[in-house]
């Protein structure tokens, strides 16, 4: 009887251990299940935490590109809205053109000034009756002059307004567009203007972006149709000083290089052309002889040796200099007898001459060339970019490739009248281009102003000079 009793009750006891048994086996399950829940949750959250950031990394790289972007154009803006007595801009970086800005951030901000201005002129008339509408007919109904560099624009912006005379600049407009170099593998055009780092620019686009100089119609086409467009400007005063001594040396009569005006000493009859400046070469009858005015053989180390002519500052007497006075003077800006003496603009526009500009995408300045050339590499080739190939035995500075040489002509030696009358001549580019007067300029405001009116065939704001050259003054000297 107790055998049977210890039997049931140990019979007991296993059923009742049973359930404690499985349990536990459910308890680990569940804890192994919750360890995988917990390990896959952990896993997500890192691949999650690893999206975020990169897409973080990304909004900052977009967030300073368009900072970036924002403080050159507000350095272009801030500089062409400065006071008359302001330098010229040395770093006028021009990044984007209207088809890719806001148009209507830039018509809002041209209307606001427009209306600024055209109040300001209103209440100095002493006139009682309400001011012009704010639609741009209404305000430029009566043509709006102003002061070169002032308005509130890029020089790109600026230069979408301009509008070209076609018959005052006709000589200016015969070449048509500047020259072209195109990157098929880019995607990228550059417009090469003469003395506004054109050399610099071709060999930068041959060697840095495989491009090749469009011949032909198709190609010159395909390379306009390309989706970047780029170009370089210079400061006009600066630009006209090289111009000059360009134009001065290509077509001096001892030159026979594609030179019209070369005279052979043997058969002087045979010369195609007169040169309509023939006083600026008076007693000089080579290259030698111009060589020894700007450097002379007194003033050398060694008399015999022109070497060091090269590079040298100019030693000239101030004949060069009354030269230069003279041909600023007589010259009336209409027909440059040599292509280095067109102004900018006119290689800028369109190829039906028109008086409107092509489609550009960016615009830079030459006196940050380089600097300028190593920010379009990281654009369109990658960060990674490096001048590798126009790196190789050139030195740090303004030009990569090209000319430099010091001015031929003393220019301490020419009068303030001669620079004003260089900026009447060039005020195509001053206005046209946003770029400020120089302060030997700022004297003559109100001879050298631009000029805003409404197009109302084109629907458009037009910017052109306010005043044209004068016919030559032959009898300044």
């Amino acid at each position: 009887m107790v055998a049977i009793t210890n039997q049931q009750q140990n019979n007991q006891n296993g059923r009742s251990s049973r359930p404690n048994c499985s349990t536990s086996k459910i308890f680990i399950g569940l804890l192994i299940l919750a360890s995988a829940l917990l390990w896959m949750s952990i896993m997500l959250a890192v691949r999650l935490t690893e999206d975020v950031v990169n897409q973080n990394n990304q909004f900052m790289q977009q967030h300073e590109h368009e900072e970036m972007v924002v403080e050159q154009t507000e350095l272009v803006r801030s500089s062409s809205s400065s006071s008359l007595k302001q330098e010229p801009s040395s770093s006028h970086v021009v990044v984007q053109s209207p088809s890719v800005n806001n148009n209507a951030g830039d018509k809002d901000l041209l209307a606001n000034w427009i209306t600024k201005q055209t109040r300001s002129n209103y209440n100095n008339t002493g006139n009682t009756d309400s001011p012009p509408s704010s639609s741009l007919s209404d305000l430029l109904s009566t043509p709006l002059n102003f002061t070169p560099g002032s308005l509130p624009l890029s020089q790109l912006s600026t230069l979408q307004h301009c509008h070209v005379d076609p018959q005052f600049y006709k000589n200016h407009l015969k070449g048509g567009i500047g020259q072209l170099s195109y990157s098929k593998k880019y995607n990228l055009a550059y417009i090469l203007i003469p003395k506004s780092g054109s050399s610099t620019g071709r060999y930068m686009m041959k060697t840095e972006f495989d491009a090749v100089e469009p011949r032909g119609y198709k190609a010159v086409m395909e390379a306009m149709n390309a989706d970047n467009i780029i170009a370089f400007v210079r400061e006009p005063l600066s630009r006209f000083y090289s111009q000059y001594d360009e134009a001065y040396v290509r077509t001096a009569p001892w030159s026979n290089t594609q030179n019209p005006y070369y005279i052979n000493p043997n058969n002087p009859q045979t010369t195609k052309k007169v040169h309509p400046f023939p006083f600026l070469y008076e007693n000089l009858q080579s290259y030698q002889d111009y060589e020894d005015v700007f450097c002379p053989p007194s003033t050398r180390k060694n008399p015999n040796n022109r070497r060091e002519c090269l590079f040298r500052p100019s030693q000239e007497d101030g004949t060069l200099a009354k030269r230069l006075d003279r041909f600023v003077q007589e010259y009336d800006g209409r027909d440059p007898y040599d292509v280095h003496l067109i102004l900018q603009v006119p290689k800028l526009l369109s190829k039906n001459s028109d008086g409107t500009s092509v489609h550009i995408t960016e615009l830079y300045n030459t006196t940050n060339a380089e600097n300028d050339w190593q920010l379009i590499a990281k654009k369109y080739i990658g960060q990674h970019a490096e001048f590798t190939k126009a790196g190789n035995g050139k030195k740090g500075g303004k030009v990569i490739e090209g000319r430099s040489y010091p001015r031929r002509f003393d220019k301490s030696l020419v009068s303030r009248e001669t620079e004003r009358r260089i900026c009447l001549l060039a005020l195509l580019d001053y206005c046209c281009l946003n770029f400020p007067l120089p302060s030997s300029c700022e004297e003559d405001v109100q001879g050298l102003s631009c000029t805003m009116d409404y197009d109302d065939e084109r629907g458009a704001v037009r910017v052109q000079p306010g005043v044209f050259p004068d016919v030559a003054r032959v009898n300044a000297f």
